[in-house]
């Protein structure tokens, strides 16, 4: 059987996943093609409900399969792999980490830095203006705000919670706050009637949470602009990206699923 250029056997399914902390997205591919940027046969997951069987179902039964994995969560991924071990065990499962992944790393301690951070890196890179830097806001379980220099190194960044985790604190941290369902504002809906003053607790916490998260992208991508000796281009992405996107204006540009679409990217190297 002929080997394709990244190794892997022609003919053979590539399962392609990016395994999140609440989430989890894959798609199947018969092979890898050249053009990255046409894929969007992505489906989403909750990792609560069976991701496993929902993958699997997608997946014939006599396939092989190569597992190009992308995860944060521990848990998860250790599931996946118990999993493909026992009940596919001619398939291979690919880990991407920094160091499979292609992309230069100036940071601390490489090995601790999220897989997904660097994924949505690799997208910017092969988005962005050439020879100019990029600013990746990534607004999931939690907030990344990532700086890829002009020469496509990736630089680290700041981290704060998501909206649902801060939801989530704010009712676990006090006796009387309720925890607010951000889902709404997590899919856009009545985002442009958020006001600043909320009339009762649980419009105060939108407003809170809401107005907080913009105004916390605004002032960490305007920091990190600042650094740089020329204008970035600035990339949005992730869950409620969208509905904080429309606040932040149009030089932000929103990618959707840059994390995944980097998995895609790495398959081809």
């Amino acid at each position: 059987m002929e080997n394709s250029s990244n190794g892997v056997p022609s003919g053979v399914l590539n399962i392609a996943l990016d395994i999140g902390n609440t989430r989890c997205k894959f798609s199947v591919q018969n092979n890898i093609a050249h053009d990255w940027a046409v894929r969007r046969d992505i489906a989403h997951l909750d990792l609560h409900e069976g991701f496993l069987d929902a993958i699997t179902r997608r997946v014939p039964s006599e396939s092989r399969a190569v597992w190009w994995v992308a995860s944060v969560n521990h848990r998860a991924l250790g599931e996946l792999q118990g999993w493909v071990a026992q009940n596919r065990p001619a398939d291979v499962v690919k880990i991407l980490d920094y160091r499979t992944i292609p992309i230069r790393i100036d940071v601390d301690f490489p090995e601790k830095v999220g897989v997904d951070r660097l994924l949505a890196a690799l997208c910017a890179n092969a988005l962005r203006r050439e020879d100019a830097p990029a600013v990746v806001v990534d607004l999931g379980t939690a907030l990344k705000v990532d700086l890829v220099s002009e020469s496509g190194i990736f630089l680290g960044g700041a981290i704060a919670p998501g909206l649902r985790m801060g939801a989530i604190a704010l009712e676990a941290q006090t006796s009387a706050l309720p925890q607010l369902d951000v889902t709404p504002i997590l899919e856009g809906m009545g985002t442009d009637d958020i006001s600043s003053v909320g009339k009762n607790t649980l419009d105060a916490l939108r407003a809170g949470l809401f107005w907080g998260m913009v105004g916390a992208v605004r002032e960490i991508t305007s920091r990190t602009a600042a650094r740089l000796k020329s204008p970035p281009d600035f990339f949005i992405t992730g869950g409620g990206a969208s509905a904080i996107q429309k606040s932040l204006g149009d030089e932000f540009r929103f990618i959707e699923d840059m994390a995944m679409q980097g998995v895609f990217l790495a398959m081809q190297t």
